[in-house]
């Protein structure tokens, strides 16, 4: 029985060794499928388990839904717009949006975002095999790429532009060497068109690409010329009424990047506590979000460039999203570093233990950090309610008035009138609410929510004629009317 055992695994490993000698893209395939598969699971089940909210999955699949519909028009889809709509530069969303429309659930924008950042890995492992001619190496590379903690925050946190950020980039670095021209350029206008910042990586790494090469051409002064482009035309937006006429919000740009807080360059005592405030915090977010190629960043320092800029907003900012690896900022950092992992790893190659314990402190920072580690302790499981929710959407008319709370807003995401905070003098038609959940009781005053779901609920249902027509558990659906 065990010589057969033995047997019947040396065959099975022969046949997957003449697959790999014939298709030496087999592995990586399956890796990035498997990826996606994960990536698709988890974010989809934090859909069912009601852990995605109206920051930002309800927001963007609401406004996509409503620009599909004809309820708003395209250009408050990909630009500035009023509150309630994306608010970014963001013209890939008009391509997001068509998928949108085959598809238009919530989740197919889950499902998109996990194929671009699961896919991302094709270029880079083609990259390293161009650099290295070193099958291993490449696939440890764009591995290591797909366990990185903060990668997979960007899974966690809903649904974002960013996300696409990583595909385009390694894209432009695979095709800047090639002949044709047409995917450097299709990849350059992909990346510029996810949002604002990515003009600043496309000025770093048109810096990059002349430093390491030595001389200016022709795909790095169209890099150049189109990030400063946008850079110039969102340094523009903070004259106050320059894009009225397009709909745009006066002093735009500091509102994106700031909030509220005062700018951290107005005083040096701002400047000091921004600085000293979540210290711990921002180193252990960097050591993460680089690990375990830390040496490469000083070696290959000329490729990290382009990440520069954002490495120091983490540390000169006091913004809690800035330096935690679960939110989607990462992307603006992340691709860089496995750039300059390549020829680091190269450089050891020889050294395949070392390669292997590198792998192996990576491995062991996904277990202690990732959000999709096995070890995790908020994996999402379906909410008993979602079957509930999901019947009620279907159930409400499509022009009907909503007022529901964040958690329960992108299951209402594609009925046009679904809202936070409702300020019209007419009272909403249907309110849906959970007074089981955290979220029935949130408030941020400095965002423009004021009143708590509690809040308004209380003060609607006391003034005007509501009728509870339907409760499970803590889930309330209020109609408005008599009888």
């Amino acid at each position: 029985m065990l010589a057969r055992s033995r047997v019947a695994v040396s065959w099975a490993y022969q046949v997957a060794r003449r697959q790999l000698d014939r298709r030496p893209w087999l592995l990586i395939a399956v890796f990035i499928a498997f990826a996606f598969i994960i990536f698709t699971f988890y974010s989809t089940q934090r859909y069912l388990a009601f852990q995605t909210n109206y920051f930002d999955l309800g927001l963007y699949a609401n406004s996509v839904w409503r620009t599909i519909h004809g309820y708003e028009p395209w250009p408050m889809l990909i630009f500035p717009s009023k509150f309630g709509n994306i608010d970014h530069i963001s013209p890939v969303l008009g391509l997001v949006a068509l998928a949108y429309a085959l598809v238009p659930d919530p989740r197919t924008l889950l499902v998109i975002q996990a194929a671009a950042i699961a896919l991302a890995a094709a270029p880079l492992y083609l990259i390293a095999m161009r650099e290295t001619r070193n099958r291993f190496l490449s696939f440890a590379v764009a591995g290591l790429f797909l366990a990185n903690p903060a990668l997979h925050g960007i899974i966690r946190f809903d649904f974002h532009t960013e996300s696409f950020i990583p595909l385009f980039i390694f894209l432009m670095y695979f095709s800047y060497p090639r002949q044709s021209p047409i995917l450097f350029y299709l990849s350059l206008a992909g990346m510029l068109s996810t949002i604002e910042y990515s003009a600043v990586l496309g000025i770093g790494i048109a810096v990059s690409l002349w430093f390491l090469k030595k001389r200016t051409d022709r795909r790095i002064l169209v890099t150049s010329i189109g990030s400063l482009t946008l850079l110039g035309i969102i340094a523009i937006t903070d004259i106050r009424g320059v894009f009225a006429s397009f709909g745009w919000p006066a002093n735009w740009l500091g509102g994106q990047f700031l909030g509220s807080s005062p700018a951290f360059w107005s005083s040096p005592e701002i400047l000091l506590g921004s600085l000293a405030n979540g210290i711990p915090a921002k180193i252990t977010y960097l050591l993460v979000a680089t690990a375990p190629m830390w040496a490469s960043l000083w070696k290959y320092s000329l490729r990290i460039i382009p990440a520069i800029p954002w490495m120091a907003v983490v540390i000169v900012s006091s913004r809690y999203s800035y330096s935690n690896v679960n939110f989607q900022y990462s992307v603006f950092l992340l691709p860089f570093v496995y750039l300059a992992s390549i020829p680091f790893l190269y450089g050891i190659v020889k050294h395949r233990r070392i390669i292997l314990g590198l792998v192996a402190i990576a491995l062991s920072v996904t277990l202690l950090y990732s959000a999709l580690s096995p070890t995790a302790p908020d994996w999402p499981r379906a909410n008993p309610l979602e079957s509930t929710v999901a019947s009620i959407s279907k159930g409400l008319p499509q022009n009907a008035t909503i007022l529901t709370q964040t958690d329960l807003f992108p299951q209402l995401s594609n009925k046009a009138y679904a809202s936070l905070n409702f300020s019209s003098p007419e009272p909403p038609q249907y309110i849906l609410v959970n007074f089981d959940s955290s979220w029935y009781n949130w408030t941020d005053p400095a965002l423009g929510y004021p009143l708590s779901p509690r809040q308004q609920t209380e003060l609607l249902t006391t003034q005007h004629p509501y009728h509870l027509i339907l409760q499970d558990q803590g889930l309330h659906l209020y109609r408005l009317g008599f009888g």
